[in-house]
């Protein structure tokens, strides 16, 4: 695991070594582990996505000529547990919120627990409007800071993103696959903007005007490299908000439409 043994850092964690034994022997990828001591998740190396996918993800990509859906490997295994790895000290040392790296295999990571989910608080029946405008407001701003430590997300959806109840902040996760392997800075900051646009669309169809204005405020001072190889993606979209017969299409594609248009003016 570490310097110490396998057996040192279990105790030193409070986390049994049957607890350890069921969670590695888990089918699941991603085990929690409570302990007296904390929150621990583990997580075990993915498996590399199809070939297939990236290809296909591609060729859309430069047909439409839209360089942010340009698929981002993910090669799986050791190679995307040390891409984590990697990419949570950088972020660490640029002063983002982010999991530590308690311990590391060549086939697993274990990460200290940060955060409750941003999504779920979002999706319960009983969380206002308002209260689902500021967490939004808080991913756009904690985004925003880590744009202007010159770093990027790997998948930018909201799902990826915790508040930090004790510090009224937002924290990130998940970073196996590194986009700046197939696109540049800017395209990969103008990516996290749009991954967030399009998954957080849902809450606001009835409340567009806030969700333009906020997105427009993001906006407003952001490196202009960035912006634009926004504008030149969103410009490029925006057929999809003019397809007849929109009633019939149901309400994903509501969702769709409002995050698209969302970035029109942009």
């Amino acid at each position: 695991m570490n310097s110490k043994s396998p057996h040192q850092l279990l105790k030193q964690l409070g986390i049994s070594e049957q607890s350890w034994s069921a969670a590695m022997q888990s089918a699941e990828r991603i085990e929690k582990l409570d302990t007296p001591k904390g929150c621990f998740w583990l997580k075990k190396a993915a498996p590399a996505r199809g070939v297939f996918r990236y290809h296909a993800l591609n060729l859309f990509s430069w047909l439409l000529r839209l360089p942010l859906l340009k698929a981002v490997p993910q090669p799986g295994g050791a190679q995307a547990v040390a891409t984590e790895v990697n990419r949570l000290e950088q972020l660490t040392s640029a002063g983002i919120t982010v999991p530590s790296v308690v311990a590391k295999s060549t086939d697993w990571l274990l990460i200290n627990d940060v955060g409750v989910s941003i999504i779920k608080i979002m999706k319960q029946p009983s969380t206002t409007q308002s209260t689902q405008q500021q967490l939004f407001q808080m991913c756009l701003d904690a985004i925003k800071l880590l744009h202007q430590q010159g770093q990027y997300l790997s998948q930018g959806f909201i799902r990826n993103m915790l508040w930090v109840k004790a510090e009224d902040k937002v924290a990130f996760i998940d970073f196996e696959d590194d986009p700046l392997e197939v696109m540049t800075l800017a395209e990969a900051q103008a990516r996290d903007l749009l991954l967030l646009v399009n998954s957080t669309a849902r809450f606001f169809v009835n409340d567009p005007t806030f969700f333009q204005h906020s997105i427009q405020r993001f906006i407003a001072d952001h490196d202009n490299a960035m912006v634009q190889s926004l504008r030149i993606t969103t410009q490029r979209m925006q057929w999809v908000t003019r397809i007849p017969f929109q009633k019939l299409l149901g309400h994903d594609y509501q969702k769709l439409k409002v995050g698209i248009a969302a970035l029109k003016d942009i």
